[in-house]
This record gives C-alpha cells, structure tokens and sequence, in this order.
C-alpha cells in the first residue's frame, strides 16, 4: 500500500457519511510506509474536535511532528433529511528512517463531545520504490560522505566530500541543500557543488559532489554524522500523452568513524596550538635609519590549517634603547575559507641611541600532520643601523594606523613585544567586617565526652546500617522485578486448577508481571521487551490470541512451557553495596534538603506524563529531580528520555552520559548511551571507550567511580586484618587455619585494591567530583561577559569534559587536562556529579 502525497480532499469525501456520529480515528489505518519517503498520515475527528492541546502516544523508534491543522464541513439532502458532517484532522507528515514497523497504540483523548478512544493501527515500513515499479530508491540514488583517511591529528584539516547519485534512466533534482550538522567537526561552508557522470549505458549515473573541510581539534573516536537530502525523482506517466510527475525521497548518507589522535607529548614550549603547513616571514624597512627616524618591523604568518585556534604572532625582542609603538594585529582570512589565511603585524620602532642592533631571529613551531611532528620555522637575523641625528629624537604622537599613545621604553632587560600579562589576583588587602555577634560553645568535661562516644560508637553504627539497608531494599529499582517473578510464580500455581473460561484475568496478570520481570515499557517491540528469547515471545503471542482474537485457544502445554521459561529467567539479586550508598545512609540530610527548596513535580508526576505523551511536563518533573539531587541516576536517564522523545539528542546525550557514569551496569542506562550518542552527533572522551568496550573498560563498568573509591577502603581493610592475624600468630596468639585466613584475606584486598585503582585510572578524569560535560558547541571565552566582543575566544566543542573550578553571576569558569582555562555559561554545562553553586 502506497500513500506518499495523500489527497486530503478524497479522504474526506470517502469519510463523509449520513449519520451524525461522533468519532476518532487515522486515516488511512493501517498499511505500508516507505523508508526515506514522505507520507501523510491524518488524524480525523468526526463532528467533535479535541479540547486542549492534542496529546498523542508514546511510539517506539518514532518521534511525532509539528501536524497542520485544518477542517471541512459537507451537507448532505436524502429523501428530504439535511445531514452534516464536520471534519477536524490533523495531518502528520513522516518520513520513516529506520526498518522496525510504527505501531500507534490505543489512546483516549478529550473533545467537545466527551472522551473517545482510537483504535490501534500499524504501518510496516519497506524500502521505497520509484514511482509504481518495484525498483528499490537504493538503486536508483545513494549518498555517500567521502573521507580520505579515518586518522587524523587533533586540529589536522580534513577534506570532506559529499557524493549524491541519481541513476541516468531518471531525471532528477534537488529538493534543497543538505542537512547536516557537523558536529564535532569545525567546518567551512560548502563549496560549490560539481556535476559528472559515471558509468556507461544503463550503469550511467550522475553525481553531484559538495566538497569542504573542517577539523576536530579534541582527540577520541567519533561518528560523523550522516547528510539528508531531499531529491525529486520524475517518474513518467502511463497514458496517450507521456508526462512525468515527480516524487520526493529524504537520501541519508553513511555515518563514517573518525579517530582523532592526541598531538604527540611532550610539546615544545613554544608550541600555542596551531596545526598544519605555514611560513613565517619578516621586514624591517629601512634597515639603516638615524636617531629618532621610524622603523617598521613586519612580521607576517600565511598557510593552511586551523586558523581559529591559533590566538597570534610570537613576541619578539628589541633593546630597550628603542621606544615602541605595537597597533593591532591584521588576521585575513580567504572569503569562503576558514582555514587558508595570513595574521600581520607591524612594529614602530623609534631609535633613541646611535649604533648597530640586531633584530630577530623570531622562532614559531606548528604541527606538520603530513610529517607527523612538530616544526620550528625561523626568521633571518637583520642587523639595524642608527646613525646620529642632526637633532634629539623624537616621538610621533601616534602611529600609523591607530590613535594609541606611543609605549614608554622597557628598561633593565630586552622588553618582549607584547602586552605584559596581568598577576592572577591583587595583594592581600583587609576584608569586610562581619556583622551581628557570634556566640561559641564551652567546652565539655574529656569523661562526658567518652560516655558519649562510648554509646554513639556501641549503638549507633548497627542501627544506621540495619535501617539504610531496610531503605535501600525498598528503593532497590530491581525490587519491582523480584516482586514480579513471585506474583508469576503464584499466577502459574494457580493456574492449572482453574477453570478455562476463568483464565483470562490469569493471563493478564500474567502478561503485567511478564512485562515488569523483563523491564518492559508500554509499546515496546516483543523481541527488545524479551531481548530476543523466543520462549518467551511464544508464550505472549499465544496469550495474546487466547485473549483478543476471536477465535482463539490457549495450547494446552501453554502452563508447563510458562513453568520452564519463569525458571530460566532470574529476577536481578538485591545489590549489597547499594546500602552504603549516600542515598540510603543519609535520608534525613536528603529530606532537609529537599524540604529546604521550592516545591517540585514527583517522580510519579513525571512517570504518569511521560506514559501519556505530555514529554515536556515529564522533562520539567525529572529536571526538577535533577536539581535536587544531582546523584540521582534514575532521573537523569528519565530527563535523557523525555528529551530525545523531543529529539533534543544533543542535551539527552549529556544526560545519558551521566545516568551511565553513575550507575555503568544498568543495562538501560548503557542502552541509552548509545542510543542517544549516535544521534546527539558527538562522543565524549573517556566515556567513548565504553561504547565498544575492551577489557580494561569491562572491568571499570562493574561498579562506578564511588563504588571503586570504597572498595579500595574494603581491601585496605582486609590486608590490614591479614597482617593484625599475622601479628597475633607472632606474638603467640595462635589461632586456627591462621596462615589460610591471613594469606587469603591478603592476597584478596591486594586484588581489590588494584582492580579498583586499576578501574579509577580507566575512568579517568569523570572520577572527580567537579568534572562537567558540554552538551553544545560554543565558545570558550577568557572573562565572563558577553559585552566585551574584543576579548580572545575559542571554539568548544560538544561532549568536552572538564573541570568546574568556580562560579561567577552565571558563568562556570572550567579547565582542561591540557591547561586551557576559561569561561561558559552555566546552562551550557551538565555535571557528572555535584553541581558548582
């Protein structure tokens, strides 16, 4: 079934009927989409219309689009009787991108007239075919991105070229320019396009080409993410009188990987960032000149490479016997480029003292990514003459070019030409007073004090342990599964001893816990809800026709291949560590804190909106989660959901990122990563790695950053018990199988303590506590302010993990593993542990 441009007026002259019935239902309900093609599906209310905003279901692997709303009132004269109808619809144009088929659910929604339901349909999803043949779109255009290497330097430039090709047998054009969003690429714009032909005969095909460059100036292993475009394809028409119509398909390219390497270690000193081929050059005119004459020191940098990470010139050194007049740099670049340009810069030197002084050499060192190492590129030596002038020496009042006062000379030591950089902070100066009066306790008697300590220490420890390990067991989120293999282990016992027409509500109870023991969610495909266990997915569908087809009986083995199936399937133990987890040992903290802030949606809120398809409100509840406790993984793998339900991928990402970071053996959370990752369009360091886990990162993911920091104390405990029972033995204390105990408990905390310091230096910088990640591209600015457009700043990329070292009126100042230190804006970072007030 074919429907790629639905005639919204035929539709609805077949819809129109005598009756004046109230419903709701889609149009068309039910058929065949096709992959990468347009098609309209239209929600029709029938003589009623939705009240409040309209609010659609959750569909797996779907996100729904902006609808256009209209309506249509047609009459109706039979037998005397006038009959209206009023149509409202909403129109959904999709374009299916994947293979799964889209199953709308059954809904309920609010109108004028009361509640209706809408009936369930499914569209399978095929791959287009042009026009009424049967050849595949594949065949007829593809796309590809065309990379030279899949290995390039950090800040290395990369040509990138984008191929479209249309077979010959058709005519074709585009339907706009490519979608795209680079990143983590740094990109020109696109040049323009070339056209050719390839092939021969029926294999002939033309291709259009889009060629650019960009670089990626963060190194790890990245996905480039695919282009669309839209193409118009001219189908010809059967008839008397040929004629063509055309037909439009989204084309997605390929997603090639890209390995970004880390520059080679360590870098020169002189080294400031700059990647690529450049030469350096230098003029001084004139060469000889008398006291108080000017002279014009021309240093000029030209080349290929990434120019917007390269902040200037290198300083250059005179005697202090001149006086010093520097203007501003000149940056050029090419129009249309981004990475071919030139910087310039002209000194005024004014001679105070006759004699010969030497000017230069002026060393720069860049990075060759053909050579793969570092290079210094060196100026000539000039030799410049003063001879004595007729009169004292002079001082222009300005210099050319700019209306700067001239520089005051540099005494004692040859100045550098440029501007003396700032101290970090001032000298110490008093602060402010404090105000109001501070009263301090008195001191207690030292035998008091031991009493206390004595019951606090006896009593206490055991009571808090029992009751965070009783909260820990109520909150414990594989609590609701072990729940529900009990309740199928008492719905199968009770089972074969009830009567057949009496079953039904068996079997629905049955298909719940089924759903909550394998962490399923309403709509979810049977083979992801099962992960693919046929036994499983059998006994469903035969639940599923005992209970809703209309001729349907349950096999008579259904009960003993239900047994089996609950045997093989293990509900998750309950976690022992979780009792030590903060969450659990310090509830009556977490209460103060949240009662100390504004009210906020609960979680339940958010799990109810987020299962009625109001993804924004379900976004507001689990941000406000978020707030207030950062630590809570469970609400930021929520907030990813409802955020990609919103195709936000870029901020699901960061929050995936984090739910992952926290809790890594969560199979959703390591789900969700990957999912939200390949269409957030970046990959952040370190967590990268776990995407395609090896060994050292198998390991790390057992447990996360804290988990290892308090096994490191576990082990340390168990080698200090070996070596006390060690002692005892020595001492005369002899206790049984000493050596065993004593050399087993050893050797098992070493083990422990290197498997967590192992797996603390895989997980790298995410284990401090301060460490943010970027969730969009920006710019890393040197003082926090928007006002000051002259100030130096740099490109930042997506998924960038750094260091939070404080905050300002909004601003995080951060700093990276290589140095760099600056200034973003709050809402553009998302921490991976404690949020920086």
């Amino acid at each position: 079934m074919r429907f790629p441009s639905l005639r919204l007026s035929l539709v609805f002259a077949a819809l129109v009927t005598l009756a004046s019935a109230q419903s709701v239902r889609w149009q068309p309900a039910g058929g065949v989409l096709e992959r990468g093609q347009a098609s309209e599906l239209v929600l029709i209310f029938e003589n009623c219309e939705p009240e409040g905003d309209l609010r659609l279901p959750l569909v797996p692997n779907f996100s729904w689009p902006v609808p256009q709303r209209g309506q249509q009132t047609s009459s109706n004269v039979i037998n005397g009787r006038v009959s209206t109808t009023r149509l409202v619809y909403y129109s959904f144009s999709i374009i299916p991108t994947g293979d799964a088929p889209i199953e709308i659910p059954t809904f309920t929604v609010e109108t004028d007239e009361g509640s209706f339901g809408v009936p369930a349909v499914r569209y399978e999803v095929r791959e287009a075919t042009v026009g009424e043949t049967s050849i595949p779109v594949s065949q007829v255009s593809q796309s590809v991105i065309d990379l030279p290497t899949t290995e390039i330097w950090a800040g290395e430039v990369l040509p990138i070229n984008y191929h479209l090709e249309v077979s010959a047998r058709f005519r074709a054009s585009l339907g706009g320019n490519p979608l795209w969003d680079p990143t983590p690429l740094v990109v020109e714009e696109w040049a323009e396009p070339g056209r050719t032909t390839v092939g021969t005969g029926g294999d002939a095909r033309n291709r259009i080409t889009y060629s650019t460059r960009g670089y990626v100036n963060r190194p790890g292993n990245y996905v480039i993410p695919s282009i669309q475009q839209l193409v118009n394809i001219g189908i010809p028409s059967a008839g008397l009188f040929s004629s063509f119509r055309a037909e439009q398909y989204a084309i997605t390219s390929d997603s090639p990987q890209l390995q970004v390497k880390p520059l080679p270690s360590p870098a020169p000193a002189s080294f400031a960032g700059a990647v690529g081929q450049f030469e350096l050059t230098s003029k001084i005119v004139p060469e000889k000149a008398g006291v108080g004459e000017p002279v014009t020191w021309t240093l000029e940098l030209t080349g290929t490479g990434n120019w917007p990470d390269i902040p200037g010139l290198p300083a250059r050194q005179a005697s202090n016997t001149f006086r010093v007049v520097q203007p501003d740099a000149r940056r050029e670049i090419a129009e249309g480029k981004l990475f071919d340009g030139s910087i310039s810069e002209d000194v005024v030197l004014i001679p105070t003292q006759a004699g010969e002084f030497p000017l230069g050499p002026v060393e720069w060192t860049y990075f060759d990514p053909i050579a793969g190492q570092y290079r210094t590129i060196q100026t000539d030596a000039t030799n410049l003459v003063v001879t004595p002038g007729s009169a004292g020496p002079t001082l222009p009042t300005t210099a050319p070019g700019t209306d700067d006062a001239p520089m005051a000379p540099v005494t004692d030591v040859p100045p550098t030409i440029t501007a003396a950089p700032a101290p970090d902070s001032p000298g110490m100066i008093p602060l402010e007073t404090l105000p109001g009066a501070g009263s301090s306790a008195q001191p207690w008697p030292v035998r008091q004090i031991v009493v206390i300590a004595a019951v606090l220490a006896g009593l206490f420890p055991l009571l808090w342990v029992g009751l965070s390990s009783q909260r820990a067991r109520l909150l414990d989120p594989g609590r609701p599964a072990r729940l529900a293999r009990r309740r199928l282990t008492r719905t199968l016992s009770r089972f074969d001893h009830t009567a057949a027409a009496e079953r039904d509500n068996l079997l629905r109870a049955w298909q719940a816990d089924a759903a909550v023991l394998w962490h399923g969610t309403p709509g979810i495909p049977l083979r992801e809800l099962f992960e693919a266990n046929q036994n499983w997915i059998d006994l469903w569908q035969d639940t599923e026709r005992a209970l809703y087809a209309e001729v349907g009986n349950l096999p008579d083995d259904w009960g003993s291949r239900a047994q089996k199936a609950l045997e093989s399937k293990r509900a998750p133990a309950f976690p022992w560590l979780s009792v030590l987890a903060p969450r659990h040992l310090f509830p009556v903290l977490l209460v103060t804190l949240a009662l100390a802030g504004l009210p906020s949606p609960t979680l339940a809120e958010g799990t109810a909106a987020y299962q009625e398809g109001d993804f924004a409100a379900a976004e507001s509840a689990w941000r406000e989660a978020v707030t207030r406790d950062n630590g809570d993984w469970i609400a930021h793998h929520n907030l990813a959901l409802a955020l990609a339900q919103q195709s936000r991928f870029d901020e699901a990402a960061a929050h995936a990122t984090v739910a992952f970071v926290q809790n890594p053996r969560h199979p959703s959370t390591r789900w969700h990563l990957t999912y939200t990752l390949e269409r957030g369009g970046y990959t952040p360091p370190v967590v990268g790695r776990f995407l395609v886990p090896q060994w050292p990162e198998r390991i790390a993911q057992i447990a996360s950053v804290a988990e290892w920091q308090r096994l490191i104390l576990v082990g340390l405990g168990l080698a200090l018990l070996s070596l006390t029972i060690v002692l005892l033995n020595a001492y005369g204390k002899r206790l049984p199988a000493w050596r065993f105990v004593s050399w087993g408990g050893g050797i098992l905390g070493v083990l422990t303590m290197a498997g967590a310091v192992f797996s603390l230096q895989v997980w790298g910088m995410v284990a401090d506590r301060d460490t943010a990640m970027t969730w969009q591209p920006g710019e890393l600015r040197s003082i926090p302010t928007d006002l000051n457009s002259d100030q130096q700043t740099t490109l930042l990329a997506a998924g960038s993990l750094c260091r939070v070292e404080k905050a300002f009126l909004g601003w995080r100042q951060i700093a990276f593993p290589n140095g760099q230190v600056g200034w973003v804006r709050e809402e553009a970072l998302v921490p991976l542990w404690r949020p920086q007030n």
